[in-house]
């Protein structure tokens, strides 16, 4: 597909990652990063990796409020690049 053309091109994305390792999800963001950037896509400069996701996570969500906090700060940036998209991605 054409740089131009590719359905990511110009959209706002946000990278958001668990693993059960400590450092699986940070990886695997930043590898994500770049392919979402190098696409065209406009990425949210926030990131939410969470290691040791089986500790972490219960049939409830995320056990550790400051996990909860910054998933809350994540979206809302997320949301507010979607919100303005045009402004924000065209340069």
């Amino acid at each position: 597909m054409p740089f131009a053309t590719n359905p990511v091109s110009g959209k706002p994305a946000a990278v958001i990652g668990a693993s059960t390792g400590m450092f699986g999800a940070v990886w695997a963001q930043a590898e994500t990063r770049k392919v979402l950037s190098t696409l065209g896509a406009c990425v949210v400069d926030s990131e939410l990796p969470v290691g040791h996701a089986d500790d972490v996570l219960g049939a409830d969500g995320l056990r550790d409020p400051d996990l909860r906090e910054r998933l809350r700060r994540v979206v809302s940036t997320f949301v507010t690049k979607i919100r303005e998209h045009t402004s924000v991605c065209a340069g």
